[in-house]
C-alpha cells in the first residue's frame, strides 16, 4: 500500500473507529446507539491552500496539497479519540479550499462514474478508473 493511500485508510479508519466509539474497547457498538448522548467534536483549521485558487496547477500539486490537510485532520481524528469523542466534523472545502474557477478546480476532483450506468465499489476495485486519487490515496 502506498505512503498517501495508507495514510487515507488510517485517516478513514480512524473515523470510523472515533464515530463508532470503539477506541474505548469497553462499549459495543449497540449500547451506543441506546445511549442518550454522544461527545461530538467540530474541527476547522486554516487549510493549505494553492496559493491563486484562480490559477490551474497540476493534479499532482492538488494532491499534495490535499495529503497536507488530510495528515492534519488524522491527526486531529487521534487527539479527538483520545478525548472520547465519537464523531468529529470537518468542514466540506478544508481539503482543498475554494474560490476556483471551473477549469481551476479540476485537479482536485475525483471522476465518480454514474452508479446507474457503472456498478463500481472503489473499496473492491480501487484501480478500475484514473483520477479517483482523493478517494482512495493517489498511487506510488
Amino acid at each position: 500500500m502506498s505512503g498517501a493511500r495508507s495514510k487515507l485508510a488510517l485517516f478513514l479508519c480512524g473515523c470510523y473507529v472515533v464515530a463508532l466509539g470503539a477506541h474505548t474497547g469497553e462499549e459495543s457498538v449497540a449500547d451506543h446507539h441506546e445511549a442518550e448522548y454522544y461527545v461530538a467534536a467540530v474541527y476547522e483549521h486554516p487549510s493549505i491552500l494553492s496559493l491563486n485558487p484562480l490559477a490551474l496547477i497540476s493534479r499532482q500539486e492538488a494532491l499534495e496539497l490535499m495529503n497536507q490537510n488530510l495528515d492534519i485532520y488524522e491527526q486531529q481524528v487521534m487527539t479527538a479519540a483520545q478525548k472520547d469523542v465519537q464523531i468529529i466534523v470537518f468542514p466540506e472545502d478544508g481539503i482543498h479550499g475554494f474560490n476556483f474557477t471551473r477549469t481551476s478546480i479540476y485537479p482536485f476532483l475525483d471522476f465518480m462514474p454514474s452508479p446507474q450506468v457503472v456498478r463500481w465499489n472503489p473499496c473492491l476495485e480501487p484501480h478500475r478508473f484514473n483520477d479517483t486519487e482523493s478517494l482512495l490515496g493517489h498511487p506510488s
